[in-house]
């Protein structure tokens, strides 16, 4: 469970799992996913003031990947925004940030013509994901996906209705996720399942992508990503548009933009066994960071690996840093510079 949201964790032995998901299809159900609705003349221009990438200017059947901070820039969760028409939105969100976005969005939402659902109920989210994903996917709808740049998304038949489909990649691994009505989401688990088999894939649990996103240092919210931090402290750069006008919390990310002021930043860490996460990472007797994520073991065979933040001044590949309790972490992964 996470924030009461129910969570499939795992089907089968680990590394039959991230077999599935690294060399042919997983398929995973993602319901415990919130998802929000805005509808109404205004839809765009109401979350286009209230998220930190571009709305107005996003077309119907696209999306992109988005974070909802409040005036002082602290993170209330993050996710996908699509445009279904022109006076229809979808967000998706992470369960631990489902009522603090719904309660800032309700909140300011004042006179702007539009309404806000929460549809978490109503509609549920699978994913297939992999290098055979599309071909999974055409084999259990009959008919193949057009490809589709990330976050782009069509509607297409099943079961007398209809299904959205969209290029995702939640945990670095690319696929196509289906936001699909509750009541139709046994037929097309079933469907997705029976084509994965036949391609040699399989289910798989939220563990493994959880070490898929681990793997690619993308961060969680309600793991590194919460409402003590600002978007840029864990490389969400994505999510943010620089030339899209006012919005919440924009002048907090610009001058940490441009200044480039941050007290710390998201790594990932080679770390030995028996890491713990919450451990304080030292330099001497100074605390320069901080374990969060820790994956012991890896499914894919390595050393574990460890999400974690340190200091701006420790931000060098290959430094390492004295574990709180025992052991040595190495930095194997840093975000680029900003162009």
């Amino acid at each position: 469970m996470r924030d009461d949201a129910e969570i499939v964790l795992s089907f089968r032995e680990a590394s039959r799992e991230w077999s599935s998901l690294t060399e042919s299809a997983g398929v995973a159900d993602r319901s415990h996913r919130a998802v929000l609705r805005v509808t109404g003349p205004e839809a765009k221009l109401f979350l286009h003031g209230l998220v930190t990438n571009q709305v107005k200017a996003v077309e119907a059947g696209q999306g992109n990947y988005t974070a909802i901070i409040n005036a002082r820039g602290k993170t209330l969760g993050d996710g996908r925004m699509l445009v279904v028409g022109k006076e229809e939105l979808l967000l998706d969100l992470e369960p631990e940030s489902r009522e603090k976005v719904l309660s800032h969005l309700d909140q300011l939402l004042i006179s702007e013509d539009c309404e806000l659902h929460d549809v978490t109920d109503r509609w549920a989210i699978l994913g297939v994901y992999g290098p055979e994903s599309a071909r999974v996917v055409a084999d259990a709808l009959g008919s193949a996906i057009p490809s589709l740049p990330l976050h782009h998304h069509v509607a297409v038949p099943f079961e007398g209705g209809e299904v959205r489909v969209v290029a995702a990649a939640p945990a670095g691994v690319a696929g196509l996720d289906f936001f699909v009505e509750r009541s139709v989401v046994e037929p097309l688990w079933n469907r997705l399942l029976g084509a994965a088999s036949r391609h040699g894939g399989g289910p798989i649990g939220d563990e493994i992508l959880d070490a898929a996103r681990i793997h690619h240092a993308i961060p969680r919210y309600g793991a590194e990503l919460d409402e003590s931090t600002i978007p840029l402290e864990v490389n969400l750069e994505r999510a943010i548009s620089y030339t899209k006008g006012c919005y919440v919390g924009q002048e907090v990310i610009a001058k940490a933009t441009y200044r480039g002021q941050v007290r710390r930043k998201l790594v990932q860490l080679r770390v030995p066994h028996g890491a713990a996460p919450g451990a304080s990472l030292l330099e001497g007797e100074k605390v320069a960071g901080a374990l969060v994520s820790v994956l012991d073991p890896d499914p894919a065979g390595g050393g574990p690996l460890a999400l974690g933040f340190v200091r701006p001044d420790r931000l060098e590949l290959g430094a390492r840093l004295a574990i709180e309790g025992g052991g040595e972490a190495e930095i194997s992964w840093v975000p680029p510079p900003r162009e």
